[in-house]
């Protein structure tokens, strides 16, 4: 007999900390939120008083705080599983590697079905030495059999995973995505640019200032501009740990700091064009606002990146961590302003089209109905 969301639970889990959510746990958000107004039963296991636990509340999911002790897995495993044996979930649904470990061995000879969400920063797993990463990457592979379907944002995480031997008909590709309405409502936010110290046009990166962003990429280029007299000045707006290093950067002296700002998008609104130099995988949610802004963008070609928009017509990309490249980029784009409005508008609708929110909550929702019918 078929179910159906009426019928069924959800249980989400995620072993992610930190301040901040990621973009798997807002994306997830959405889909518990499409869930609750389908009348599904929702429920999350995460850590106490993490974001995500408030923002879930608000939306109606019943919460389950609890602490996932990666160092006793034995325990953690458990009560996992008597969480799950209580709720009787069609699927369990985690993201962040200990929620994925713990998930897939609790749910064991259960009629429950085990999904993971990746991005690709997290595949292949990471640690923070030699023997860390090893370890991780062991227990990864020696389990991951065990999950039924896994997400992923990037088509190289869903080639090395076939690589790896896991089976292609359950891995599932989700892009990227991003609140259309949101953005474009927090771009009619108040905010001022800064009196230019010239005439042009306004070039810069608005986001989270940290390693993997390529911004010491950025500044090196600005210098490279001024020299050429292509551009006299790059805005950076927002904070991070990288900042003071930034700042101290010799080549720094075109470069407008504007600081946190209340609203990314209301920055990058006011950009003739948007630079993401990024050096790692990965896609920075403030380079998907800045397309659905209509916003020219030049970006890096990194894993992830490379993957959303056609190169040259809807986004310019450059080799990683070579700032003479993006310095050209984007000369190139200043001289002809009407080709880098229509590059942009042409990634603004593809954005709309493939990477909203909305598109994201029915792919997820299309994998769930099919094992409701399994």
């Amino acid at each position: 007999m078929t179910r159906t969301f009426e019928s069924s639970s959800f249980v989400f889990v995620s072993s992610r900390t930190g301040s901040v959510m990621g973009r798997v746990e807002r994306r997830l958000l959405r889909v518990m939120e499409a869930l609750i107004a389908a009348e599904a039963r929702v429920y999350l296991i995460c850590t106490p008083r993490s974001p995500i636990q408030v923002e879930a509340q608000a939306i109606g999911v019943e919460i389950a705080p609890y602490h996932l002790d990666k160092l006793n897995y034995f325990k953690t495993r458990s009560r996992v599983r008597k969480y799950l044996e209580r709720y009787q979930p069609l699927a369990v649904h985690s993201t962040g590697l200990e929620a994925d470990l713990i998930v897939r061995w609790a749910t064991h000879e259960m009629r429950t079905v085990n999904v993971n969400s990746m991005t690709c920063i997290d595949y292949p797993r990471q640690g923070s030495s030699g023997f860390s990463r090893a370890v991780r990457r062991w227990l990864d592979d020696s389990s991951r059999s065990k999950a039924d379907a896994m997400i992923v944002d990037c088509e190289a995480t869903a080639a090395r995973l076939r690589e790896a031997g896991y089976p292609a008909e359950r891995i599932v590709l989700d892009p990227p995505s991003i609140d259309v309405a949101e953005v474009i409502e927090q771009s009619e936010q108040p905010f001022r640019l800064p009196p230019a110290r010239v005439s042009g046009p306004v070039i810069g990166y608005g986001g989270r200032i940290e390693d993997s962003r390529g911004l010491e990429v950025l500044v090196a280029a600005s210098a490279i501009l001024v020299a050429r007299g292509a551009a006299e000045e790059v805005l950076i707006a927002g904070e991070g740990p990288l900042l003071r290093q930034l700042k101290s950067d010799i080549q720094s002296s075109r470069v407008r700091y504007l600081g946190w700002v209340d609203s990314v998008p209301a920055a990058l609104k006011r950009f003739d064009i948007a630079l993401f130099p990024s050096t790692k995988p990965g896609v920075p949610t403030s380079l998907l606002e800045a397309a659905v802004l209509g916003r020219p963008i030049i970006a890096s070609r990194v894993e992830g990146i490379s993957e959303l928009f056609e190169d040259p017509s809807e986004i310019k990309l450059v080799k990683p961590g070579d700032p003479k490249a993006l310095a050209a980029a984007v000369a190139e784009l200043i001289a002809d302003p009407e080709a880098a409005r229509a590059m942009g508008e042409r990634a603004r609708l593809r954005t709309i089209d493939e990477y909203s929110s909305a598109a994201s909550v029915q792919r997820h929702l299309a994998l769930y109905r099919r094992f409701m019918k399994e």
